[in-house]
């Protein structure tokens, strides 16, 4: 069987994939949808590989051993060499409980099981994509996924005529496209992970390869450029965050296949072919596992970069990709060099000591004997919430009921109040059932990711909301023996349409029935009537409404910041920031506050009344972290706020006495 000819221009097109990768994760103004170039990368992958195994198959010569040995020698050496070296720098600088998150991590990523493991980490309580070294391995484990699938497939179908089995091709990339069409809108984190929502931009390729099509010589320029000009257009102008891949990521997947349909023969595809971006494309796959390490690590080192810092990243990658791919990559490709039996071996042993260190930093605890005492104990409040709570936020909105919503203070008595709203109400969830328990009540947990309790409003980041939220309410109103709600959500981010401080300030819009928002000062309006609505209904069904008002936003990691002062000793270092930022963020939230505790049957109180009592909003008592992250409340936090929320708690229990 003839090999086939190397092409330039294939390289090239890697070399503007990862590109657009690393343009877009070092932060480069200008290229906000940069993420699609893991997209092209899937396309020029599924005309490759697909093209191999068909043309194998055709010959009578494949095999699934050499198909995996080849597969072995092409992704695990770098790697796993990233993998180690990533693993001795975190050691030095990530604290225990981002070193247990990263010990895990490693041991998905040499699984190729990341993309699920971070799709089940990925939620409010999981740290930001920014502080995940290996976060961008999941696209490895998608990749290895559909190739324990696609042989099989193309196996199957060997002995059909080519039209037939690009029908059966076709078809599977259609059911695949319209899952993630489906997936975007339903299930947003599962379309953007998870291998089924992504085979279709495979397929696209192995297509090109099997019906081995070009675009006719005349017009070949043309398609080269044009698809060129895709890639790029989606690379400059689709947002961060938006629905993704779905229907979006046809402008980047269509895009390279014209590049590619257009074959090397071309003006376009001639000039695209430079030697060095050809070498960019030929060290490609170092550069994309080196440059999310090189970037994450040196945040978590340096803070917020400068540009020349981010400069230095960007050279620390190149010259990490090239030694790399130098003497990594190209010796175990040498079959000579390094055998299909003693490649296999290592390749075991290399899966088994990741999954090794996974177990010592998990059982470790993230090794926190390599920290200062105060360090460990600052960095405990950050850890998400323990497993018995987390379990009873986010409950699907058709199972919202009593019997399925989780019970906290006193046991063995029916429900007499309901904490109903958002993480921050699951933040202060702890102080609430203390409180409870106190009083010998029992009450309700009804919370959900970004949903804060206002009745009618739709949010655009938390698209089951409004169905949360009308269930909680008929439930509330179905019970009579339920005499007292407690409300409290991140109202800030609501009421003004953005989030805070190292969040960025996207515009996170809301809509009711009787209007949408289409800038952040629109949502001020739709927020006051959402609390309105609720309040009024649950006044109407005779029911008690305690408004817990806004935890103060800290905008950055406060429990990252105090320990990097312990570290540098300067513990001292006054980070509180002014009380005056909480009331500018507030400035539409707590006048509704006050309208709504201005009625009967309503009473608010005020975090802040004790948090910014001095002018500044404190973020730390005694060196212990109030706040988890930026804005959630530790447990620690919550239990120094409890004496407030008491204060206006017990008069409402007393009274239903």
């Amino acid at each position: 069987m003839a090999r086939p000819t190397h092409r330039d221009d294939i390289d090239a097109l890697r070399a503007v994939a990862v590109g657009l990768v690393i343009l877009f994760h070092f932060g480069v103004p200008g290229f906000s949808g940069g993420f699609v170039g893991v997209d092209v990368f899937f396309v020029i992958s599924g005309f490759l590989i697909g093209g191999i195994i068909d043309r194998e198959l055709s010959a009578g010569q494949f095999s699934l051993v050499a198909f995996y040995e080849r597969r072995v020698r092409r992704i695990f050496p770098a790697l796993f060499a990233v993998l180690a070296v990533t693993a001795a720098v975190a050691a030095l600088l990530l604290y225990p409980p981002d070193y247990e998150r990263f010990g895990k991590s490693a041991g998905a990523a040499a699984l190729f099981w990341s993309n699920i493991f971070f799709f089940n980490t990925a939620g409010y309580w999981d740290t930001a994509a920014s502080s995940k070294p290996l976060l961008h391995t999941w696209s490895l484990a998608v990749e290895e996924q559909f190739y324990l699938v696609f042989p099989l497939v193309l196996f199957a179908i060997r002995q059909w005529a080519v039209r037939w089995r690009l029908a059966a091709l076709g078809a599977m990339a259609l059911v695949s496209f319209a899952a993630s069409v489906w997936a975007v809108h339903a299930t947003p984190t599962a379309a953007f992970y998870l291998a089924p929502y992504r085979f279709w931009e495979f397929v696209i390729g192995a297509v090109l390869a099997v019906a081995a099509w070009r675009a006719p010589q005349r017009w070949a320029g043309a398609a080269s450029l044009l698809g060129l000009a895709m890639i790029l257009a989606a690379g400059v102008l689709l947002p961060k965050g938006g629905t993704f891949p779905g229907g979006a990521a046809l402008l980047p997947c269509v895009g390279a296949a014209l590049v590619i349909a257009a074959g090397p023969d071309n003006a376009v595809s001639r000039a695209l072919a430079w030697r060095p971006v050809v070498f960019a494309g030929l060290i490609s796959y170092s550069l994309y596992l080196w440059h999310w390490p090189v970037i994450v690590l040196a945040r978590q080192w340096l803070g917020v970069l400068k540009p020349w810092q981010v400069v230095v990243c960007a050279a620390v990658t190149v010259a990490a990709s090239v030694l790399s791919w130098r003497f990594v990559e190209q010796p175990f490709r040498n079959r000579t060099a390094v055998a299909r039996k003693p490649l296999f071996a290592l390749a075991g042993a290399a899966m088994v000591c990741a999954c090794l260190f996974a177990v010592v930093t998990i059982t470790t605890g993230g090794l926190p004997n390599r920290f200062d005492p105060k360090i460990v104990a600052i960095m405990e409040q950050e850890l998400a919430p323990r497993p018995t709570e987390a379990k009873c936020f986010g409950v699907a909105p058709n199972d919202v009921s009593v019997a399925r919503l989780c019970g906290i203070g006193a046991e063995g008595q029916p429900a007499s109040f309901v904490l109903w709203g958002d993480s921050h109400a699951e933040a202060i969830l702890p102080a609430v059932a203390d409180i409870a328990r106190k009083h010998k009540r029992r009450g309700l947990f009804a919370g959900a990711p970004s949903c804060a309790p206002l009745v009618g409003v739709n949010l655009s980041n938390a698209p089951k909301c409004r169905a949360f939220n009308d269930r909680v309410l008929a439930m509330i109103l179905r019970h009579k023996e339920i005499t007292t709600v407690i409300l409290e959500a991140r109202w800030g981010k609501a009421a003004a349409g953005t989030a805070y401080g190292i969040e960025g300030n996207g515009f996170v819009a809301i809509s009711d029935d009787l209007g949408r928002a289409t800038k952040p000062e629109d949502n001020a309006a739709i927020f006051a009537r959402g609390l309105e609505r609720t309040v009024a209904a649950l006044r109407a069904g005779g029911k008690q409404v305690l408004l817990v008002g806004p935890v103060p936003e800290i905008g950055f990691t406060v429990p990252q910041v105090l320990a990097k002062l312990v570290e540098q000793h300067r513990e001292n270092v006054v980070v509180s920031p002014p009380a005056e930022k909480f009331y500018d963020r507030e400035k539409a939230v707590l006048p509704v506050f006050q309208k709504a505790a201005a009625q009967d049957g309503v009473f608010a109180v005020y975090p802040h009344d004790y948090l910014c009592a001095s002018g500044r909003c404190a973020v730390r008592n005694n060196g212990i972290p109030l706040y988890r992250d930026e804005h959630h409340l530790s447990d620690y936090g919550a239990k120094k706020l409890e004496p407030l929320l008491s204060r206006a708690i017990d008069p409402l229990f007393d009274k239903v006495s």
